[in-house]
């Protein structure tokens, strides 16, 4: 699980997990970009992403988001 508040505009470079993701935006707007086709998800939306999508990112500034990774776990520091 990851919950980020994003403090300024921002986008992601294009990837691939080999696990899916799960997303909910909590507030603002974040855009998926799959396939060249731009994607809104606002604020109470959910979207997912199946492992093996290229997919990149654009969020406003102020938007939290929840997500969930499945199949990888987070690396802690012991």
């Amino acid at each position: 699980m990851a919950f980020w508040t994003c403090r300024e505009t921002a986008s992601s470079a294009a990837h691939i997990h080999d696990y899916d993701e799960y997303m909910l935006v909590v507030q603002g707007c974040y855009t998926l970009i799959i396939e060249a086709k731009r994607i809104p998800v606002n604020a109470g939306e959910e979207y997912f992403i199946p492992r093996g999508v290229l997919h990149a990112g654009e969020v406003s500034a102020g938007t939290r988001t929840t997500h969930a990774f499945g199949g990888h776990r987070a690396n802690r520091i012991v």
